[in-house]
């Protein structure tokens, strides 16, 4: 029974842990659980009940039974009229369309100087670079020469653009697990629970070299841990109850079974009533299913025991530097080693988790120190459990949830919904009084009540024989209730009561008043948000430590390696190539983002891309922006269709200087050509005068041959001047 259970020592030698000792664990830690008491699943079953809109008619006993009997033949019937599912309803539609943003970083103590060298390698290569091109201008080295950054803009760009490549593959890895384990659909279900139960509880771990990621039925878990702790990984111990058939547990536990025990399982011996209860009519108590019942119970056990570890410090021989190396408690120190490495060996007690399988109260498997351990390179103590969990609010106070919250408002609402309808059903219309003796004589009262109706006419025939009639006997009697309106009244405070303390008002659930403006409706959503930020909030905590779970138990199922393809948050394709040991050295950090904040940012940014579109950004670009659901893809897109523009702008830019000097040259081509045309005209003056003077004077004769001679180096020189222009306006003319 609960609280009743002794724990076995846990600072034993391994070899001291035997099969009792490790059956011992199994059964006192689940006799420490609290499953035999009831009235924590009770009271959990009733929170999902109340979201169902379950009608539970203890809560009603003094308004069904005010008199401690039950009223039967009334004209009403107690109903529920759900106000608490459409809360938790919007608040989960809410959750599906925030971002969950993620980035996983390197931890590890060399990932500052990785950085370093990188950043040095690259400013080296820069140098060279630019030794290079000084060569090749002095005609040292043939080549054209390269256009490189100064080593300001290098530094510049790689502070800003550097990720760790271990980061990038952790990145990748993690990517890839949340597809295949379908993680964003699982966290949806475990927000469903948080809100409703006010806990959510997940189980992980390494199935057949792969990551696995299961969540768990607050129903189905219990655990210790202190009460500074708000994660139930970081506890002592916690465990897991579910039934199955035995064909589930053979699917699931088959090799850890043997044969005569499978077989045994055909005729389980702890089936119960209470069993089958569990999963269904457990308030009722009728299920006629009740009798087929043939589910066995799986207990799961996590828990920290001790084991004893070695330091080993010694001199390397090799390279004469001091090592410490861990060793496990079978490890030896020779004479030898101490003599020749000057070896020294210091032990150590640290936690490690164990896990045991109880199989209808009599099948013990799987009992041993967990395979893949959750440790800390900095303190060997630190480990975590593979069951993992928080609750909303539970310091200094019983756990409470926002369903638990909303039980009273939902009670009175369905009471003041009820006893309106028994309002409804005495309230009558205004009724007319006739005396019957006002009906004429040879009228029946169906004729009477025709003309009534029809004419709106009542025929009284006032000289009946000794009859005496007044017209007091005709008056009015209202018949109505008056507190229908009074009803409605209450019902709307409750609603409004029940939607400030949830945080969701009417102006989030999308109903705007007639006279409210954009702001005070806007106001009023941004009002709101700030209560059930909070949730959120803790919910995102959650969710970081669970994503830093499944990276940490990726190092250990992929330790040969891992090749995939896989989708990324915006569908795109893309690879997986993990190298196991660089993997499993590597420690990773996980951050999440605020998505509260992401949200807003989000919506600014769309706000502005039509502004954007109007400038120059690409409508392939403000698609994508859309499209995306993540700040960092958003980011990413914008920067890549910001360096398009700058590209295009700096080609446009290159073509016009082009055209520019191209037009130039033209221009220049012409003045070149009108020279040579004026240059023509004088040689062709100069010939002519020549010419004249030829027959005049035979004395000038050696100076005219000098001259004609010149004349005709001059003409040669002109005709090739005028045929590089030609070329020159045939190429520009070409481009």
């Amino acid at each position: 029974m609960y609280g009743q259970a002794h724990i076995p020592k846990q600072r034993v030698p391994l070899s001291q842990k035997d099969e009792k000792w490790k059956k011992d664990c199994v059964d006192a830690f689940i006799n420490l659980s609290k499953f035999g008491i009831s009235e924590r699943r009770a009271y959990l079953r009733s929170l999902y009940d109340y979201y169902n809109g379950v009608i539970d008619e203890e809560d009603y006993n003094y308004v069904l039974k005010p008199y401690g009997k039950t009223r039967k033949n009334f004209p009403t019937k107690l109903r529920n009229y759900p106000i608490i599912k459409p809360i938790i309803d919007l608040l989960l539609g809410e959750k599906s369309k925030r971002p969950l943003e993620y980035t996983v970083t390197v931890q590890n103590a060399d990932a500052i100087s990785q950085k370093e060298e990188q950043l040095q390698n690259l400013l080296l290569n820069n140098i060279r670079t630019q030794f290079l091109n000084e060569l090749i201008k002095q005609g040292q080295v043939e080549g054209e020469p390269q256009e490189v950054p100064l080593p300001k803009q290098i530094q510049e760009e790689f502070n800003r653009s550097y990720v760790d490549s271990r980061a990038i593959r952790g990145q990748h890895a993690l990517n890839y697990i949340m597809n295949q384990q379908e993680i964003y659909d699982k966290f949806q279900k475990q927000f469903f629970h948080f809100l409703i139960a006010g806990e959510c509880y997940s189980h992980k771990g390494v199935r057949r070299n792969e990551p696995f990621y299961e969540v768990i039925n607050p129903l189905d878990v219990d655990f210790d841990k202190d009460p500074d702790i708000d994660f139930v990984e970081d506890g002592d111990w916690a465990i897991i109850r579910k039934f199955s058939h035995a064909s589930t547990i053979v699917d699931a536990y088959g090799e850890f079974l043997t044969a005569e025990q499978i077989l045994e399982l055909e005729s389980p011996t702890h089936t119960s009533a209470e069993a089958y209860l569990l999963y269904r009519a457990e308030a009722s108590g009728a299920d006629d299913n009740i009798y087929r019942n043939r589910l066995i119970e799986i207990v799961t056990v996590y828990w920290k025991s001790r084991k004893r570890i070695g330091f080993l410090n010694y001199t390397d021989p090799n390279t004469g530097t001091q090592e410490v190396r861990e060793v496990d408690e079978t490890f030896k120190l020779t004479a030898e080693m101490k003599e020749q490495m000057g070896a020294t060996l210091e032990w150590e007690w640290v936690n490690e988790v164990w896990e045991g399988i109880r199989i209808d109260r009599r099948f013990y498997i799987k009992m041993n120190p967990v395979a893949t351990q959750r440790t800390s390179l900095d303190n060997p103590s630190i480990c975590k459990l593979p069951i993992n969990g928080r609750k909303y609010s539970d310091i200094n106070s019983q756990p409470i949830s926002l369903v638990s919250l909303g039980i009273p408002y939902q009670l009175n609402y369905n009471i003041y919904k009820y006893r309106m309808e028994l309002a409804i059903a005495r309230s009558k219309d205004i009724v007319a009084q006739f005396d019957i003796n006002m009906i004429p004589k040879n009228w029946d009262m169906d004729k009477f009540m025709y003309y009534v109706e029809g004419t709106g006419i009542a025929w009284v025939d006032y000289n009946k024989e000794g009859i005496q009639l007044s017209p007091q006997h005709q008056s009015v009697l209202d018949m109505s209730i008056k507190t229908i309106s009074q009803y409605l009244t209450l019902l709307e405070s409750i609603m409004v009561e029940w939607e400030k303390l949830s945080g969701v008002n009417r102006q989030r659930q999308g109903s705007v008043g007639m006279y409210e403006g954009k702001g005070t409706s806007q106001q009023a959503i941004v009002q709101s948000s700030h209560i059930t930020e909070d949730i959120f909030r803790k919910f995102s905590n959650f969710e970081q430590r669970e994503l830093q779970g499944l990276i940490d138990y990726s190092k250990v199922a992929w330790i040969n390696g891992k090749k995939g393809m896989f989708v990324m948050p915006d569908n795109t394709l893309a690879e997986l190539d993990v190298e196991g040991l660089g993997h499993l050295e590597s420690e990773y950090g996980i951050f999440v983002s605020d998505a509260g904040k992401d949200v807003e940012k989000l919506q600014a940014i769309r706000g502005f891309a039509q502004a954007a579109v109007q400038n120059g950004l690409p409508m392939s670009a403000a698609i994508s922006i859309f499209e995306s659901d993540s700040f960092p893809q958003i980011k990413d897109k914008i920067r890549q269709a910001e360096k398009a523009q700058e590209e295009l702008q700096k080609a446009q830019q290159d073509a016009q200087a082009q055209q520019s000097q191209q037009q130039m040259q033209i221009q220049q081509a012409q003045i070149e050509s009108q020279q040579l045309d004026k240059e023509k005209d004088r040689q062709l003056q100069i010939e002519l005068a020549l010419i004249a003077a030829e027959g005049d004077d035979k004395k000038n004769s050696a100076s005219l041959e000098k001259m004609m001679k010149d004349f005709e180096i001059k003409q040669k020189q002109l005709e090739l001047k005028e045929q590089e222009i030609n070329n020159k306006l045939a190429q520009n003319n070409q481009e």
